[in-house]
């Protein structure tokens, strides 16, 4: 390491010592490996990342190589998802926000949801009372009818009224106590909803989380297809896959996963992402790292790509 740190300012000297040097210095390194150094860059070159140095050595500027056509559509894709990332973040904090300014515990939580049942099985019970009394009148209505058919007389356009309407109400009432016991089964279901998130929230750091838009994306980024019944086995799974590689979580909703945000240049944050499509869903795993010389080069290892590979091979 010595030698080479040696070597490379050897190199600088005597180019910038050129009488021809012009006050810029690039360093570039092609597909095998070999690094050059010139105060002019080669059409041949000019695609390629390059740095510029100055008189000491040290990098000033980085230029990033030219990119594919596969890989601005990937850039587009990743930016398309922070925007994404960051609506369901902005949603889910509202409603978080909403969430502990309503409830400071799960007895709050409890005591407001029973006030509800309670107010549902009222309306219930009002209803049912509503429906016997409709029932009977039906039943008296029908009954009239019965008497002018067995005396061969026609039915008279009012008594049929009447049986329409009765059965149209009767019939109403009974959907509306329908309708309030799926809402009592809503009530329950978002009891232990709520008392999930509001430990969940508990549990997690007070800052308010942000999706970081001065870090860098890797270029890598995974996507999992998933069906309603199987995409929270998928996600618990991509979940733990996180925690495997020692990242730690420091956001979490049933939509969007973040762990520490990077500060060094060898940190990346890890991000998982659900979104809801016209059939289907999908499940997305990307990296951002710091925006610098030394977190474009972590963004861009070996380690996440083979991440990304193992996520994509997930099943439920």
């Amino acid at each position: 390491m010595h030698k080479n740190t040696l070597l490379i300012s050897t190199i600088i000297l005597i180019i910038t010592s050129h009488p021809a040097f012009a006050g810029k210095l690039y360093k570039w390194v092609d597909e095998n490996g070999k690094i050059s150094f010139s105060d002019k860059v080669p059409p041949e070159e000019s695609r390629r990342e390059r740095e510029e140095l100055n008189e000491k050595g040290r990098t000033i500027v980085v230029k990033e190589a030219a990119k594919t056509p596969e890989q601005i559509q990937q850039l587009k894709k990743i930016a398309d998802l922070q925007n994404k990332q960051t609506k369901i973040l902005e949603t889910q904090l509202a409603l978080d926000s909403a969430l502990l300014k309503t409830y400071s515990s799960e007895e709050d939580i409890d005591a407001l949801t029973k006030s509800k049942v309670d107010m549902i099985d009222s309306h219930i019970a009002i209803t049912l009372e509503q429906s016997e009394t409709l029932k009977k009148q039906l039943i008296l209505h029908q009954k009239e009818a019965a008497n002018f058919e067995r005396s061969g007389k026609k039915i008279p356009e009012k008594n049929l009224a009447n049986i329409e309407s009765a059965k149209k109400q009767y019939d109403n009432n009974r959907q509306k106590i329908a309708t309030f016991k799926l809402q009592k089964q809503l009530l329950k279901k978002q009891l232990i909803k709520d008392k999930l998130r509001l430990n969940e929230l508990k549990a997690q750091p007070a800052e308010t989380p942000s999706i970081n838009n001065e870090t860098i994306p890797s270029p890598f980024l995974g996507e999992l297809s998933c069906s309603e019944s199987t995409c929270d086995q998928l996600w618990e799974k991509a979940t733990s896959l996180i925690t495997e590689t020692g990242a730690k979580i420091t956001y979490r909703s049933d939509k969007l996963i973040l762990t520490k945000a990077p500060k060094l240049s060898k940190d990346r944050r890890l991000s998982l992402t659900k979104i809801k499509n016209q059939r289907d869903e999908s499940i997305f795993l990307d990296i951002r790292c710091v925006d610098s010389k030394g977190g474009k080069a972590t963004c861009k290892n070996t380690q996440n790509a083979q991440l990304i590979e193992k996520f994509n091979q997930l099943t439920p």
